[in-house]
């Protein structure tokens, strides 16, 4: 096709004007030698003149679908090595807001965003977003709207303040697409392009797909290019960390590798060799009290990269299920605390017991070909050694062995006559001396063609140590206009149904049908936007008990000067709690309500105030309250200080004891979090945050659970002269200087330092947090190089 055609069939489509027949445009092809592109968030290289500005952006957020009201020029063109887009963003120099902040995170300030459906069917799809100042943000993406904001690619953007606004400047590698095979001399690609304008609070699209509609991947602007096909592409990362702990004063260095080898474009092989997964960034805090397990996310490069085949069902990376996600790969327990099997009268470090088990390898295999998609993983631990101390002082050895782990995918999906349908099967195993486990699951998805009907399912079944287990959930939403959105979720899980050996389940021994409404109206006089939502929930287990049921009701005001407020009245019925007395006996938990109310300020300004009141009840009845208060201070574009902190007063706190009995507790809890961010330029930061929680707490009644019987637990005499009073004060500090030398290419020096006291140490709050400085349980120094090499 002729340049000329080609550049006119583009400004058409792109414009809105619909041609008397269906084209599907095709995007601008430009040889690599001709554009010579220097990536400097400038468009003054000639090739940007040659190809035409796309415009006819409308506002999503909020959902008033009008005219944007400044121009965005976006210029986008492709050679064989990638994709290139070039963005003029018109707007008054003396409103821009260009702030840097770390990878993937979200804010308030001017960005524009680029997404890329390879495989032009809306099966899947990668987002890259670029801030002024240079900050970014990019994410895998699944039917309809699933991000996984833990996936970074090898893109690269750069951006520039300049006369009547800003430009951004993309370069877009195909060795960093999955792309399905074709057969002709063309392929088709979907896009779509996003703008925020940071002093407006508003978010521009085009195409215009607001977040109060279901459909998103699957109506993206489709354009036709030439069939393209790299040539085989390999990278490979080596890295070289050095870790010297201050606690055992030793230091460790390793080195090993990552490989990524495309053979063709539409499978990837990757391995890693001698791996070293050590984080350099903390987990939040958490004090759990309860009988359920804390979700963490993964945060390590090789399990996320490809990793979207895995992913079964949107329940995998959100609360949708009841308590947290299900999902049957957690990869977080690739590589957790060995099983250590401690005798009985020796003593351990604790940090001893729950530290990282080290990998041999792992490698992982992922592909298309057609509409079938497929994967496996595949991951070996190495065997773990601690020390222990008997009664007598002797040292004693204590060994662990290392968990085989592998998982396998298979999915078929069919866009054909519009809208979307595919079935797949997932299994997983774990092989250990002591775990046997293999589950397996068959996941169902349905998204109706004029995109009112979403339909997601899954049935599972597990097979731990010879005991069997089966589950099987699904939600069903149905949107019938913009704005207005009905959520129905229901799930069965037996009580032998054990997902936890890989993957991640908050409870089994559960059937629940849960329903949300939610309504967002954004032309209501005197506001920005308003939302409404109402969820009712109903959660039973197998003896027919009902373990939890309410129902909450949410307003979200967003006003003209871009304050918020949020109000919720949450009611919670009687229930019977079944789990935190560990098969001691159930008992009965009266109703109670829940207020929770948030306020925040303008976040475009330099100082931004948030104020949270949650005012709850214990299982008791007694006062549970937590007050919330935070700041954050961004006096120019590469410095932010934040400080937040949360006070908890509560009069009822349940603890289960063992045989049955529970000591209620007066208990306070003060939880601090300071996070400073200072950035050299866009490529090197600096951070330097801590977080603490301390919590003290005072016996003040004895209770005993009926095990005859389903009642109240009764109060009962103190049943000795121990003091059950007790204390937690945790305490996580880091400094992280990085250097992102190139896409992918990182230098990280990072110091680690934290503190978890025994539960006997009584203070006053200051005293507690320098004793969980001054006698840490983690004090580490990490210097790690991780280059990216090859195509």
């Amino acid at each position: 096709m002729p340049l000329g055609l080609a550049l006119l069939i583009a400004v058409t489509v792109f414009s809105g004007i619909t041609l008397a027949q269906e084209i599907t445009p095709r995007l601008v092809r430009v040889e690599e030698s001709d554009a010579q592109i220097t990536l400097d968030g400038r468009l003054d290289e000639s090739v940007w003149q040659r190809v035409p500005a796309i415009d006819g952006m409308r506002v999503i957020q909020p959902d008033t679908l009008t005219e944007a009201t400044l121009r965005t020029d976006t210029h986008i063109f492709y050679t064989d090595r990638g994709i290139y887009v070039g963005v003029m963003n018109h707007q008054a120099p003396a409103s821009l807001v260009a702030r840097m902040t770390s990878r993937d995170t979200r804010l308030e300030r001017d960005g524009f965003v680029i997404n890329i459906d390879p495989s032009g069917q809306g099966l899947y799809g990668y987002m890259m977003r670029v801030n002024l100042g240079g900050s970014k943000t990019d994410a895998t993406i699944l039917p309809e709207r699933q991000l996984n904001l833990q996936w970074d690619g090898s893109w690269d953007a750069e951006t520039s303040a300049v006369d009547g606004g800003w430009v951004a400047e993309f370069f877009i590698p195909w060795t960093m697409m999955a792309l399905p095979s074709v057969s002709g001399d063309t392929r088709q690609i979907g896009i779509y392009t996003e703008r925020q304008i940071g002093y407006l609070n508003e978010t521009w699209s085009f195409p215009p797909l607001p977040t109060t509609v279901n459909e998103f991947i699957s109506a993206w602007h489709k354009l036709e290019l030439d069939a393209i096909e790299p040539s085989a592409q390999l990278t490979w990362y080596p890295y070289l960390s050095g870790t010297y702990d201050g606690i055992r004063h030793d230091s460790e260095l390793r080195t090993g590798l990552e490989v990524f080898w495309r053979p063709i474009t539409n499978t990837q092989l990757s391995a890693s060799l001698n791996p070293d997964f050590g984080n350099v960034e903390s987990d939040d805090i958490v004090v759990n009290l309860s009988a359920f397990e804390t979700f963490f996310p993964e945060k390590r490069a090789f399990f996320l990269e490809g990793q979207d085949v895995f992913n079964t069902s949107p329940r995998n990376q959100s609360a949708r299920g009841p308590g947290g996600p299900t999902t049957l790969l957690n990869t977080r327990r690739i590589g957790s605390a060995a099983l250590f099997d401690v005798p009985s009268g020796v003593t351990t470090v604790a940090t001893d017991v729950s530290q990282p088990t080290d990998l041999l390898g792992a490698a992982k295999f992922t592909g298309q070909n057609g509409n079938w998609r497929y994967g496996t993983l595949l991951a070996s631990e190495d065997d773990s050694e601690i020390r222990g101390q008997t009664i007598d002082g002797t040292r004693v050895k204590i060994e662990a062995e290392g968990r085989d782990f592998g998982v396998g995918r298979l999915l078929y999906e069919d866009t054909t006559g519009g809208g979307r349908r595919s079935i797949g099967w997932m299994g997983t195993s774990v092989s250990h001396t002591d775990v046997d486990a293999v589950v397996n699951g068959v996941d169902m998805h349905y998204f109706s063609a004029d995109a009112r009907w979403v339909f997601d399912a899954q049935a599972v079944q597990s097979d731990v140590n010879g005991v069997d287990g089966q589950g099987a959930f699904a939600d069903i939403i149905f949107q019938p206009v913009r704005g207005r959105q009905h959520r129905v979720a229901a799930g069965y899980h037996d009580d032998t149904l054990d997902l936890n050996t890989l993957g991640f389940l908050t409870r089994n021994d559960l059937m629940h049908l849960d329903y949300n409404y939610t309504r967002n109206e954004s032309n209501v006089e005197g506001l920005r936007s308003r939302s409404t939502s109402i969820f009712s929930f109903n959660q039973w287990n197998g003896n027919g008990d009902f373990v939890r049921q309410g129902v909450f009701a949410t307003r979200n005001y967003t006003f003209l000067n871009n304050h918020s407020l949020m109000a919720s009245a949450r009611y919670y019925h009687r229930r019977v709690d079944d789990r935190l007395g560990r098969g001691s006996g159930d008992y009965y938990v009266p109703g109670r309500w829940q207020f929770v109310f948030g306020w925040d300020t303008d976040p475009s300004q330099k100082l931004v105030y948030n104020f949270n009141v949650d005012a709850n009840s214990e299982d008791l009845g007694e006062r549970n309250t937590t007050t919330t208060a935070g700041v954050t201070y961004r006096p120019v574009d590469n410095f932010s200080l934040l400080a937040e902190a949360a006070y908890t007063d509560r009069e009822g706190l349940l603890v289960y004891r063992g045989d049955g009995r529970y000591t209620s507790y007066e208990a306070t809890q003060w939880s601090p979090k300071v996070t400073l961010n200072y950035f050299i330029n866009a490529r090197q930061q600096i951070r330097i945050g801590m977080q603490w929680t301390g919590l003290k707490a005072f016996e003040n009644k004895f209770l005993q659970v009926n095990p005859n019987r389903i009642e109240e637990l009764r109060e009962v005499p103190k049943p000795n002269t121990t003091s059950d009073n007790f204390s937690i004060s945790r305490m996580t500090f880091q400094a992280r200087y990085r250097w992102e030398i190139a896409p992918l290419s990182d230098l990280f020096i990072v110091y680690t330092r934290g503190g978890n006291l025994p539960g006997n140490t009584f203070d006053d709050y200051t005293g507690l947090l320098h004793e969980a400085w001054t006698e840490p349980v983690v004090d580490t120094l990490v210097i790690k190089l991780r280059y990216r090499l090859g195509s």
